[in-house]
């Protein structure tokens, strides 16, 4: 996987299930807008991703521990 994908499997979407306006679905702007669009959209899930899989703090831990 790329630096810049995302892995839909964590962030509970999917190419499928990202519906589109079909009004002027082929206008140059559009198609600009949609890719800026994926590209941000990539970029987001990557760092959602990245923090998914970050470990949680020890600290945090001891101190969800506490609470039991």
């Amino acid at each position: 996987m790329l630096a810049h994908e995302g892995d839909e499997r964590l962030s509970g979407t999917s190419k499928a299930s990202v519906k589109g306006d079909s009004a002027n679905e082929g206008s140059p702007d559009n198609k600009k807008r949609k890719a800026e669009a994926g590209t941000v959209g990539r970029a987001l899930r990557t760092v959602y991703d990245q923090t998914l899989r970050e470990e949680i703090p020890k600290d945090f831990l001891d101190l969800l521990g506490k609470l039991d």
